[in-house]
């Protein structure tokens, strides 16, 4: 039987060491990468990624969108969208490719972390956003993709991307499997490099492994 095609999107923005520390950990993959400065561009020439896409950077959600757009395209059955700043490792691809026939988005609750050399595990949202995805990691189909003409985030955001895509989401009646990594033994790491969105000191449910 043919192997399930897997690919990885990302879009990136400067943040030129943490984004070649994350490509250098995913060699077993094919990474389509978008960017908006033409240093970036340049940056990326000398990088192992399959293909790069140029698009502005404000508003992000639109710059994402692009990247999904550019994947009609690309030949793959599943791609696994992940922030510059995050890495996966070969068993995250592996669950990805055992699961991917029997669901159109498979998404995950918790996350890990790293920031000066410490390795942290997130439990995931808690109160009214319990049980939600976490941003990193979310897996979705080629088939799904084409069912929502590649239209994932449909509104003007900045912030807030995660919340845009996962109402899209259940608005399409998504078939999804949302699970957690350490419950399958697989990990997908976001690196903190202090110029992220998000700080660790933010986050509760977090300790180190």
């Amino acid at each position: 039987m043919e192997q399930k095609k897997i690919i990885v999107l990302s879009a990136m923005h400067g943040r030129n060491k943490t984004v070649k520390y994350c490509l250098d950990k995913m060699p077993f993959i094919d990474v389509v990468m978008i960017y908006s400065d033409d240093s970036d561009g340049a940056f990326l020439d000398r990088q192992n990624v399959f293909a790069t896409g140029h698009f502005k950077n404000n508003p992000l959600s639109f710059k994402w969108n692009a990247g999904v757009m550019s994947l009609e395209q690309i030949d793959f059955d599943a791609v696994i969208l992940l922030g510059s700043d995050d890495y996966i490792d070969e068993a995250f691809v592996e669950f990805v490719r055992s699961k991917i026939d029997d669901y159109e988005m498979i998404s995950f609750k918790d996350l890990y972390f790293e920031e000066d050399g410490l390795t942290y595990y997130w439990s995931g949202y808690e109160g009214s956003r319990k049980g939600e995805p976490a941003g990193a990691g979310k897996v979705y189909t080629k088939k799904f993709l084409e069912r929502i003409k590649y239209n994932l985030f449909n509104e003007a955001r900045n912030r807030g991307l995660d919340n845009v895509s996962w109402k899209r989401c259940k608005n399409a009646n998504v078939k999804v499997l949302n699970t957690t990594l350490k419950e399958n033994n697989i990990f997908l790491a976001d690196v903190k490099d202090g110029e992220g969105m998000t700080k660790l000191s933010s986050l509760k449910n977090l300790y180190i492994v």
